[in-house]
């Protein structure tokens, strides 16, 4: 039986160093970290056994590449393994396990979203993951320190994070593509945080094209300069969508490639079954959304049930594509909305609003929000 964690809401102190963030999110949640890494380690096995003798290796290898790119956060997840009584392997696999070498697992989903009125500027996206990730989710709060601005992480408990934002108002969101041209890199949510260390859309932009990625991802990145979808993979990226800033309009990818270049190398038998689905919603509903309470809308719509935006798939066949939270942000006024679970079939969703005060974000009721 999992652990529900409640969607707790994780404060890193201020003037602590990333080791003792990371060995207090390790002891503060040791037992769901097992089960989580347990259970993801289950679930890449149960596609791949023969990596099985491989995994300490892989491991290993991608968390050199990580600490030589960003090696404050891997000292952090070295941290968690340590104060969750775990191996590195263990806290890798957890937070990269979809990235290992030959691995794509089908039904990792995520819509991305990035809307611009004349006034406002919106980003944001769904997690679509195995259903049992749901009762494992958080929100971290990072702390300001000399190298960046305070943040806000969407991430798993014993995960250094899936989305976020920063009080530079940059936003950085992440869907699966699968392709065919794996090979060793970095662990992809250390990539997240680092990305959220940059204080504009160039910077975001340039941390991403210079990462070695492991594989596949399309990330959305967006300020209040604009917002673009950039999807990158170990041997090619490209733009595959952008609004400048001033442009009025909505961009959205879901999960499969729409780069001209990379589709030659999507693996289309891994390929979302609810990809077309979500991509045909966004297209007929995103030119509605006007403020923060109609974009939450839009990503919890279940229009098309159970392919719909907030997705509840299980085929059985397949690893689910199942909505297990998401967030929303208004990159022009520096308000943000993150939650856990479906507001209509969750008996135990939550929510949490936060707004930027200054420098620092600040947890506020939701009526102040949305």
């Amino acid at each position: 039986m999992s652990t529900n964690c409640h969607f707790p809401y994780i404060e890193y102190l201020a003037g602590k160093t990333s080791k003792e963030w990371g060995l207090f999110h390790g002891e503060e949640f040791r037992t769901p970290i097992k089960e989580l890494a347990e259970i993801r380690r289950g679930l890449m096995l149960a596609k791949n056994p023969a990596l099985l003798k491989k995994l300490d290796q892989l491991a290993a290898e991608q968390f050199e590449y990580s600490k030589k790119f960003a090696p404050n956060i891997a000292l952090e997840i070295e941290a968690m393994a340590k104060g969750a009584n775990l191996t590195l392997t263990d806290l890798v696999i957890l937070n990269n396990y979809t990235d290992f070498r030959d691995i794509s697992l089908p039904e990792e989903g995520c819509s991305t979203v990035h809307i611009q009125t004349p006034t406002q500027i919106l980003s944001g996206q769904t997690w679509d993951m195995h259903r049992s990730a749901k009762n494992y989710m958080c929100v971290i709060s990072v702390p300001k320190t000399a190298d960046h601005s305070a943040q806000l992480i969407l991430t798993l408990v014993g995960c250094v994070g899936l989305m976020g934002v920063n009080a530079d108002n940059c936003l950085i969101g992440v869907n699966n593509i699968n392709t065919t041209n794996a090979r060793t890199g970095l662990i992809w949510p250390v990539l997240v945080r680092k990305t959220l260390e940059a204080r504009s859309l160039n910077q975001m932009r340039s941390t991403l094209l210079n990462a070695p990625v492991t594989s596949g991802h399309n990330y959305l990145i967006a300020s209040q300069e604009g917002g673009e979808h950039l999807e990158i993979t170990p041997t090619i990226s490209e733009k595959v969508s952008a609004l400048a800033h001033g442009q009025v309009g909505g961009i959205f990818h879901t999960n499969h490639c729409m780069g001209f270049e990379i589709q030659k190398l999507e693996d289309k038998s891994s390929m979302s079954s609810t990809t077309f689905n979500r991509y045909e919603l966004l297209s007929k509903k995103t030119y509605k959304v006007d403020d923060l309470k109609s974009f939450k809308m839009l990503l919890t719509d279940h229009e098309e049930y159970p392919k719909s935006i907030c997705s509840h798939f299980e085929n059985g066949a397949q690893d689910p594509s199942f909505t297990c939270g998401g967030g929303v942000s208004n990159l022009t006024n520096g308000k943000h909305h993150f939650w856990r679970g479906c507001p209509t079939h969750d008996q135990d969703y939550k929510e949490y609003s936060f707004e930027l005060n200054g420098s620092e974000f600040k947890k506020v009721d939701l009526k102040e929000i949305i």
